[in-house]
Parts: structure tokens; sequence; C-alpha cells
């Protein structure tokens, strides 16, 4: 696959998921960012590093699942409680990973019966 066609890939299977998320590589570049991302100010072209605070990111696990080329995961407590980050490899280009979180902006309780 081109890198065009894994982006407009990604924006079919993402753009409506309910919590940001993006297409980061190894130097933490955003390649492709989902429209709840764009809504709350992610841009493609922007280190996803440079984003809040230096501490925001300690728990980084970009470069892990690139040197494993395995999906990488971490929980921790958000700003709406547990929250899982994921990180996961995209085979055609083993530089790039889709990554996103479960539980950061987005309230699943609806979702319960």
């Amino acid at each position: 696959m081109t890198d065009a066609e894994i982006i407009t890939a990604f924006h079919v299977m993402w753009d409506n998921f309910p919590e940001p998320v993006t297409i980061t590589q190894r130097n933490r570049e955003m390649v492709a960012v989902n429209k709840v991302g764009e809504q709350l100010g992610l841009k493609a072209g922007v280190k996803c590093s440079s984003i809040g605070k230096p501490e925001d990111h300690k728990g980084c696990l970009c470069n892990r699942a690139i040197d494993t080329q395995q999906t990488v995961a971490v929980t921790y407590e958000g700003p709406m409680g547990k929250t899982f980050g994921y990180w996961m490899p995209i085979p055609e280009k083993p530089e790039w990973v889709i990554h996103f979180g479960v539980g950061r902006t987005y309230t699943y309780e609806e979702f319960k019966r």
C-alpha cells in the first residue's frame, strides 16, 4: 500500500471513532488525525510530543510498538477515570503506528444496557 492508501484506509476506519486517533511515526510526527482529533486541535505534520506538558508523554510506548511490531497498551487514570492507551503498528509501514486511547475524552456509560 502507498502512504496515501494507508491514510485513506485510516480515515475510513477511524473518522467516526469517538476518541482522537492518529497515525504517528517514530519521530512523533502525526501523519493523519481522525475527525475527533482534528476537533480537539490535533494536526497532521505536528509532533504529538509538542502537545500538552512533557510529563504527559512519559508513558509513550510508540518506539516499543515499532521495535517489536506488536500492539502495546497502557492503563492510567485520565480526566474521566480509567483510560487505556494503545499503539498499534501498521505492517505495511513499519515506522508508523495507530495511536488512540479509550476513556480519555468520551464516556461510554450510554452503551451499557
